[in-house]
Parts: C-alpha cells; sequence; structure tokens
C-alpha cells in the first residue's frame, strides 16, 4: 500500500520563498488604469489611482466632455495591477509612465499623496503608443512587479 505524501515543514516554507509567496504578502496592494477620451478637445488622457470609486472624479465639470474608453477598445483583458501602488509605478516608470511624449504635449495632474489619483493628459494624436503602454504596464511579469516593489521598498528603507 502507497504512503500518502506528506509535506514537511521545510517544503511549506521553501513555497513561501516562491515569487508568488513573495509578492503574495502584498495583494492588497492594486493600481487601477483607465483611459477616457474627448473628441471635442482632442484629447485622451490616463487615469491612474488605487481604488476604482476615485473615478467618480471624472464627473466633474472640467472632465464632463471625456468619455471612458473600453477594454475591448483599447485590446486588453483587464485595467488593474495587481501587487504594486500607484505611488509604486509613478515612481519607478516616472511621471510620463514611460512613454517618450513632447512633454510640452503633456499635462500631468499629480495627487497621489494627497487624493490618491494621477492623471496624464495629451493629445489622441499618441493614442497607439499610450494603448501600447498601458498593455506592457498590466501585462507586467511578476519578476518585473518584484523588482519595482524592490526598489521602492529599498527607498524607503
Amino acid at each position: 500500500m502507497k504512503q500518502p505524501f506528506k509535506k514537511s515543514k521545510e517544503g511549506k516554507k521553501a513555497d513561501d520563498d516562491s515569487l508568488f509567496g513573495l509578492l503574495s504578502s502584498y495583494k492588497s496592494y492594486n493600481t487601477y488604469v483607465s483611459l477616457y477620451r474627448s473628441d471635442k478637445d482632442e484629447s485622451i488622457l490616463i487615469f491612474i489611482t488605487d481604488n476604482p470609486k476615485k473615478w467618480a472624479l471624472m464627473t466633474d465639470v472640467k472632465y464632463k466632455e471625456y468619455r471612458p474608453l473600453k477594454r475591448l477598445e483599447l485590446g486588453v483583458v483587464r485595467l488593474s495591477v495587481k501587487y504594486i501602488m500607484p505611488e509604486h509605478l509613478i515612481k519607478c516608470m516616472g511621471p510620463m509612465l514611460g512613454m517618450k511624449l513632447p512633454s510640452n504635449r503633456v499635462t500631468i495632474v499629480n495627487n497621489i499623496d494627497n487624493d490618491g489619483y494621477f492623471i496624464l493628459e495629451t493629445s489622441v494624436k499618441y493614442r497607439d503608443e499610450i494603448v501600447q503602454n498601458i498593455k506592457k504596464i498590466i501585462n507586467m511579469t511578476p519578476q518585473k512587479k518584484y523588482e519595482i516593489l524592490e526598489k521602492c521598498l529599498a527607498d524607503i528603507g
């Protein structure tokens, strides 16, 4: 008769040392990304926050002309990044989020520390580059997410 396999304490300890075990302690950290487009102003904006309830800020008079772009329009499965806070993402990728856009064509509203949101607004002309960059951010590998966490936590400590 076969003996059932029992995990030893060492085996459980090794599971926690895996990449997903290390990331699991940051499970409550999430970044939500939303894209909005205004046909009237010919502009597009990226709205990054840690809580989707903050998307209600888009009902402000200033952003009344903007409509949200749907996941199908963007070609992505989800609009969130697990294990990373928006502050960490912006700190590591920079305020332009790794995009090479002309700085005179970009407006940045960085209220990440006070109100918990970040807005990058630019011309619709750069839509393809923005969508490509958002896909890159959303589909980040676990190794890249952990590198971002290590960088940010090393700066804090």
